[in-house]
Formats: structure tokens, sequence, C-alpha cells
């Protein structure tokens, strides 16, 4: 489903501590489109359990995947790392996704 991303190296790679998630932020980036109206499920096994997640007011939830070092590892260079923000809407659908 999507191109030029090892689904099995980005599940691995937790936090993007091992930093092979980097490698892949350009490629997630330019198909993120694909992402959408997916439900958290076929996210999660698309992609794995997110990194972080947040439950938001109405039933929303932020998924969150690192795609650069977090603070909880050990090469961690940016006070902000980049992450895959998937925001589900009430009935677990994608609605959006961005690169922060």
């Amino acid at each position: 489903m999507l191109k030029n991303v090892d689904l099995e190296i980005w599940q691995n790679d937790k936090r993007a501590c091992a930093g092979q998630r980097s490698e892949m932020s350009d490629a997630i980036e330019g198909q993120a489109e694909k992402l959408l109206a997916l439900n958290e499920q076929e996210i999660i096994s698309l992609l794995g359990k997110p990194d972080e997640n947040e439950l938001y007011k109405r039933n929303q939830k932020f998924y969150y995947y690192f795609l650069q070092p977090s603070a909880d590892c050990a090469k961690s260079l940016a006070e902000n790392p980049k992450k895959l923000v998937i925001r589900f809407n009430a009935v677990g659908l994608a609605r959006e996704v961005s690169v922060e």
C-alpha cells in the first residue's frame, strides 16, 4: 500500500530510536493521503501501535508515530522531533494526516 516504506522495519523502529523511520519520512509524507479514511485497526495493522496517542474532546483520537528519534531515545537530537500525526473522528476513521 505504501511505496518505499518497509513496514516491518517501520514497526520495529519504536519511537524512531534506531533512526530507520527518518529514512522513510519523505515516502510517508508523500503518501499520507492513502491513510485517510482507514479505521484505527487498519492503521495499527499497517503501521503498528502508535508511539503515543491522545484522546481528545468529542471522542476524537490522535495517533503519533515519531519520524525522528523521540526524547526517550539515547540518540535524540531534536527538541521537537518530526512525527506523523493521524486524527481519528468519533467513529474511528482517519480524518486528517499530517507531519509536525
